[in-house]
């Protein structure tokens, strides 16, 4: 009996260390999927950005995301609109497309979004974006 409790014993003793051992799953970071539409705006014109698959937020009240737009090759943007998120992380906002930008790609982002979303410490977390055509 003495060696079914020794065996027991390190039977526990191996289960917890090999546990303890194992590799935590790295922690999923939600970034919401946005679309604009129409998906080939000329300049000047009214489009709306919107959330395709959005991220739950857990954000204060009356937080408003800036959604800019700008030539996918600059980073000063160039349009942007000001809308606050459902609880659910969905929105949809109409902004015009700058008359300035010339056709080619063109990007739409929140700008803001990581000042109210959470990306663990550490991790390189992606900007909620989406690139599109504007025609001439």
């Amino acid at each position: 009996m003495r060696r079914s409790a020794v065996a027991v014993t390190l039977s526990v003793l191996l289960g917890a260390t090999m546990a303890a051992c194992a590799p935590s799953s790295p922690e999923q970071v939600c970034v919401p999927e946005l679309a604009v539409t129409p998906e080939d705006p000329r300049p000047g014109r009214i489009v709306t950005v919107q959330t395709v698959r959005a991220c739950p937020v857990a954000a204060d009240e009356g937080v408003r995301w800036e959604i800019r737009i700008q030539p996918e090759d600059a980073t000063i943007p160039l349009a942007r609109a000001f809308v606050a998120p459902e609880a659910d992380g969905s929105f949809a906002v109409r902004i015009t497309v700058p008359p300035t930008i010339g056709p080619g790609p063109a990007i739409a982002h929140i700008a803001n979004y990581w000042e109210s979303a959470t990306c663990p410490d550490g991790a390189s977390c992606a900007a909620a974006s989406v690139t599109f055509d504007v025609r001439e």
